[in-house]
């Protein structure tokens, strides 16, 4: 599977994060140690695959939404992702799903997808570009493409001492992004980035790429600030967008009098509010893209 297999028409890329499975337990407020909240689970994230009519890919993960795979939409690809859905210190190596390797990814038709926290002056540099060189060569082989989200983080907030903090240099996110993206550049087949904070960041990455570059969401975004940042970001050069939890933010807060999950009110929130998020950035991916 190719990188165009995840494009629109109208040359967007419009990709949905159904893999993020930790966070949205979180949300609403299930214990996935109890059956029943894991049953809770996969009825809404099957609510949330409703959508991919709307997106041209959806990334799935191997435990809790791999068996929702055969109910995409039609046409819309799939992408499968490599690292574990649980928390990891940035300056430490992504973990892997011991079990599910590309060849599965390759088996389902899919794309591969890695989350990838990284910094240009980290301990890790050489480990994490072997680990994206090694992803990228086989996939090669396996006739699959790779799409990476990359993360920049502030390596000083990991110094051990106050020697190791004075050898670091200061953290800037939007010179220490454009580095750490012109040594990536060439180790995958699709980038999603951290969106950059002004038009000529955005265009300057832009330059640097020949490869599809789309942008995430920040944690704190609220929608309306997400939908702003991405129209500056597709106005000057973005081809897309790799969005989950900040379109269904409100999730969590659908409950009934006795405070259980209020499941007819997630569905009408998802099939309503969601899906209009989801058409509204469509239409300003193609109206960027149409100037």
């Amino acid at each position: 599977m190719h990188a165009a297999y995840l494009k629109s028409s109208a040359g967007f890329f419009a990709i949905l994060e159904l893999d993020n499975n930790r966070q949205l337990a979180e949300s609403l407020g299930l214990d996935l140690s109890l059956q029943d909240n894991v049953e809770i689970l996969e009825e809404i994230s099957r609510q949330l695959l409703t959508l991919s009519k709307e997106v041209t890919g959806v990334i799935f993960d191997p435990i809790y939404t791999f068996p929702l795979l055969s109910e995409k939409a039609k046409n819309v690809g799939a992408l499968l992702r490599l690292e574990q859905d649980r928390e990891n210190l940035p300056d430490s190596m992504p973990l892997l799903f011991p079990n599910f390797s590309l060849e599965e990814i390759s088996n389902n038709y899919a794309l591969a997808k890695l989350e990838l926290n990284y910094h240009p002056n980290e301990a890790k540099v050489i480990e994490k570009k072997q680990l994206l060189s090694e992803i990228r060569e086989y996939s090669k082989i396996l006739n699959i493409d790779f799409l990476l989200k990359l993360k920049i983080y502030d390596p000083n907030q990991f110094a051990l001492d106050k020697d190791e903090k004075a050898a670091t240099k200061d953290f800037s996110f939007e010179n220490d992004q454009l580095v750490a993206i012109q040594e990536l550049r060439s180790l995958s087949d699709i980038l999603v980035i951290q969106n950059p904070s002004d038009p000529l960041a955005m265009a300057t990455i832009a330059s640097e790429l020949d490869i599809p570059c789309l942008v995430m969401s920040d944690e704190q975004d609220s929608y309306e600030t997400l939908k702003e940042k991405f129209r500056m970001a597709m106005e000057n050069g973005a081809k897309g967008y790799c969005f989950g939890q900040v379109l269904w933010q409100e999730i969590g807060s659908f409950r009934g009098e006795n405070q259980s999950l209020d499941l007819d009110g997630i569905s009408k929130y998802i099939s309503t509010t969601v899906r209009d998020r989801l058409m509204e950035l469509n239409r300003i991916a193609s109206e960027s893209l149409a100037v």
